[in-house]
């Protein structure tokens, strides 16, 4: 993180922003570039400004119609799968930053039919088709797309718990809101049917190779998964907490 903060970083994100109109962003080149700035500035914690060109990266993404799913397209395999790799990335942060920050995302579930890219590893992936992951080995992409699910689940908290709108006025300018108990039993149901649903790989003290070892949670080691699931829990607990 240290070398990630250096000020001299910060040249190359400014000749790569002078390299390229980010505004106008018309392959899947130019959005993948778009990412890779994401990144830095998620890294360097300028989450602000990160939330920014997340913004323009996500309305370049729909304008090509990555949030679509094109069965029909005469898109090859590989390009297929990085339209749908691509767009979930670009998704997945526009909705954990915003969550971080305390505001909206710009894309509605409603308005993704993007299917989850195939949970097969990029050397099965070729011009004519796809070929079967061999049994037992769980893909690399298998934990991004957990990932996504579980950001989703993240959505729905932020949606419910943390509601924008007033459920009714009290005196004054004051506001109250309403939490349905309901609701937050169903969102700790959604989190244990992720878990559950987790490929043995991916599940806390899980046997996986290295490649993918970033997405498990030994109990030794705190990984991607285990420390969103971590966060999760605790906004969906924490109307309950505050008034206990």
């Amino acid at each position: 993180m240290n070398n990630v903060l250096n000020p001299s970083r910060f040249k190359y994100f400014r000749l790569a922003r002078s390299m390229m109109d980010i505004a106008d962003c018309r392959d899947l080149r130019q959005v993948q570039a778009l990412v890779y700035m994401i990144l830095f500035l998620q890294a360097s914690a300028k989450l602000s400004t990160c939330y920014a060109y997340i913004g323009v990266a996500l309305r370049s993404a729909v304008r090509m119609g990555l949030h679509r799913s094109f069965a029909d397209a005469c898109f090859s395999p590989i390009e297929a799968e990085s339209r749908k790799r691509l767009f979930w990335v670009i998704q997945r942060m526009d909705t954990y930053v915003g969550a971080l920050l305390g505001l909206p995302h710009s894309l509605s579930e409603d308005d993704i039919d993007q299917e989850y890219p195939t949970e097969v590893d990029d050397q099965y992936i070729t011009e004519t088709g796809i070929l079967p992951q061999p049994e037992g080995v769980p893909a690399l992409i298998s934990g991004a797309n957990a990932h996504a699910k579980l950001v989703q689940i993240l959505d729905k908290i932020v949606r419910y718990v943390y509601p924008l709108k007033a459920t009714n006025a009290a005196q004054g300018d004051v506001k109250s809101y309403s939490v349905s108990y309901a609701k937050i039993l169903e969102i700790e149901r959604d989190l244990k049917n992720w878990q559950d649903e987790l490929p043995m790989g991916l599940k806390p003290g899980g046997d996986a190779p290295p490649p993918i070892i970033r997405y498990v949670a030994p109990p030794s080691r705190s990984r991607l998964l285990r420390l969103i699931i971590i966060g999760c829990n605790i906004c969906s607990e924490w109307p309950t907490l505050t008034l206990k």
